[in-house]
């Protein structure tokens, strides 16, 4: 079994990221547990890889080793059921990560230390808390200790190195890099697949996509943006179509996937159109460019009802989530099926 650990950054996406990840890359899986911040699943070590590449709002994880009550006693006890051969002639590293202030009680220090000594006698191995062969993470949670070897972690300094102030062409109101990510990933596709923003603004969604080696096109009303998002991409020696146009009036099609946050905030531009009446049009529109069986991730105000639009146009709702932006906004995402013909 895998030990997912996710960021605490929402509730409920992170969790929905890890099963479209693994549904777009069509890779089996069964969802065992989940705590907060922590997910379990059992599937081939593969899934490793494919989450530390494409992952948003995943931090870490690896093979399961050990679960535990939460008490020194238990962790004691379990600590030694295991074979901890595998570490043998490698250097290791315990740490232990205490999610939103479960069982103060226990100390996370000592249990390190605990699991350490254990490891020690059981296998010959040297303790290397700079740079070990191998690090046997832990976590705290609602569910217990979970004990992991940590097999991948994905580069979350990235994402900042790549926030949107730091592109040649920024815009108010454009959404964070992990978000953007995340959008790309509920939309359920993969490597080679074609990928849309039929909204593009400056480009946000189309970096993403393309660094996971998607097929990438982008369409916006607005020309600064297009040029704009055209220039973000060749900073970071990324290739898409850009085209200028209109959502209502898709040009390309065949399309596998469609990620997209549509002009409404504070600081975008409509061209005078109702937002209801950009997003009926663009639901009908893409309805006749997406493949049967394949996924929109869209976001729009909670008021506009979104699922209910979606439902009138023929859509099948898979999940939504909501997102505090400010006080006068709440975003709703929701992913969206196209049922098969």
């Amino acid at each position: 079994m895998i030990a997912i650990l996710l960021s605490g950054e929402h509730p409920s996406i992170p969790y929905s990221e890890v099963r479209a990840i693994l549904n777009g890359e069509n890779i089996k899986f069964i969802e065992v547990n989940k705590f907060n911040q922590l997910m379990i699943i059992e599937a081939d070590e593969i899934v490793c890889e494919v989450l530390r590449r494409r992952g948003a709002y995943i931090i870490e994880g690896g093979k399961l080793i050990l679960h535990s009550e939460p008490s020194i006693e238990s962790i004691i006890k379990e600590g030694q059921k295991i074979d901890w051969s595998f570490l043998k002639g490698k250097s290791f590293g315990v740490r232990i990560a205490r999610i939103k202030g479960f069982w103060r009680e226990i100390s996370s220090m000592e249990i390190e230390r605990i699991l350490g000594d254990i490891i020690k006698k059981s296998s010959d191995s040297k303790v290397n808390l700079r740079d070990p062969d191998v690090w046997i993470k832990g976590v705290i949670t609602d569910g217990g200790i979970f004990l992991y070897e940590c097999n991948f972690e994905v580069d979350r300094k990235s994402f900042y190195r790549r926030r949107p102030r730091k592109r040649p062409f920024f815009h108010p109101g454009v959404l964070d890099v992990k978000l953007s990510r995340a959008f790309v990933n509920l939309c359920r596709i993969k490597e080679g697949e074609k990928f849309l923003d039929p909204f593009c603004g400056t480009g946000g969604f189309l970096i993403e996509a393309a660094m996971m080696g998607f097929e990438v096109y982008g369409i916006d009303l607005d020309r600064r943006m297009v040029l704009g998002a055209r220039r973000n991409l060749d900073y970071y020696g990324l290739k898409a179509e850009l085209i200028l146009g209109d959502a209502k009036h898709l040009p390309i099609s065949e399309i596998d996937g469609i990620a997209t946050d549509p002009p409404y905030g504070r600081g975008t531009s409509t061209k005078g159109r109702d937002v209801k009446t950009i997003l009926s049009e663009f639901l009908e529109e893409a309805h006749e460019v997406l493949k049967s069986g394949r996924y929109i991730c869209i976001a729009a105000p909670r008021e506009l009802k979104l699922q209910e639009l979606a439902k009138l146009k023929g859509y099948k709702i898979e999940e939504s989530h909501e997102m505090r932006v400010h006080k006068s906004l709440t975003r709703s995402i929701v992913v969206v099926k196209k049922l098969e013909c």
